[in-house]
């Protein structure tokens, strides 16, 4: 019945549903459907009436999709998606708000890191969708754990001094933060960081077994490198380098000679998630055709 097929079409758009899962929905609603046709046209009433009264009874579009996604992901889609707006708002509006309090000489570090908290926070509830379980958002929780370190590193120098006076220990800013501040070595730090990344990576697949979360650390990166080249960009065009001055960037022509670095490690980035998600992707059809023939 292919009126029933394009209502059960649009209850499933925007539901960032696997394919596997729209077919378990739309299997268990046709089911459902055409049952209650059948049973209405034995009680007298034509096919298009019928189809047209089991819709009607079934429910609108809307609230079955809000049904629908608020079972798969705990969170109805409306509330996830809304917030992820406020926070690309706020984002948005902190960073104008910085170059604002930039134009009345007013900046610290604190207005540069706002718009960072407010993109991650963004895409932490954005990247909800790609969750079904507790340990999913666990996992998502442990994405930004080592751009958090680095970031405190570069703007309050945690941990510099922690294996004792006199020795500098300043991993986590050479390796998970944006590469504002140097520009030398810059290849070999981001290899290396790749390699950490990819073991997070490959740590949250064995406990999660999402490959949508898994690959999100090199997507992170990605979205922090990003973020500070747009700020600094803004800054400089906007002021030059004789009106702003940040503790993480040594001026202009550094922070520019540093955006080849920082293009080169967006690339390198993304092609590591999409070999790893290929990777996880591979093993989880594996994972589940073992499983089907082993219950066979």
């Amino acid at each position: 019945m292919e009126v029933i097929e394009q209502y059960l079409d649009k209850v499933l758009r925007f539901t960032f549903l696997t394919k596997r899962e729209k077919a378990e929905w739309r299997e268990e609603m046709a089911a459902h459907l055409h049952s209650s046709v059948d049973y209405l046209k034995h009680e007298g009433l034509s096919e298009a009436e019928a189809i047209e009264s089991s819709i009607q009874q079934f429910g609108s579009i809307s609230e079955l999709r809000r049904t629908i996604t608020k079972e798969t992901y705990g969170f109805n889609m409306k509330t996830i998606i809304g917030y992820a707006l406020a926070g690309l708002i706020l984002f948005i509006v902190s960073l104008v708000g910085g170059l604002i309090a930039n134009r009345y000489v007013v900046h610290n570090r604190y207005i540069e890191l706002v718009p960072i908290l407010c993109i991650t926070v963004c895409a932490l509830i954005a990247c909800l969708v790609f969750t079904r379980k507790r340990v999913d958002r666990l996992c998502l929780l442990s994405v930004p754990l080592f751009f958090t370190l680095g970031y405190l590193q570069a703007y309050f120098q945690v941990m510099y001094y922690y294996w004792g006076e006199g020795f500098t220990f300043n991993m986590f800013e050479k390796l998970f933060f944006s590469g504002v501040f140097h520009t030398s070595g810059g290849i070999e730090f981001t290899l290396i960081a790749a390699v950490f990344l990819a073991a997070q990576a490959l740590i949250i697949f064995v406990i999660s077994r999402n490959k949508y979360i898994s690959i999100l650390p090199f997507v992170f990166s990605i979205l922090y490198t990003f973020v500070h080249m747009l700020m600094f960009s803004l800054y400089y065009a906007c002021f030059g380098s004789d009106q702003f001055s940040s503790s993480v960037t040594q001026g202009y022509s550094v922070f520019l000679e540093g955006n080849v670095q920082r293009v080169m490690e967006m690339g390198m980035n993304l092609t590591m998630a999409a070999l790893l998600f290929v990777l996880f992707k591979a093993w989880s059809y594996w994972a589940a055709k073992r499983k089907l023939s082993s219950a066979s």
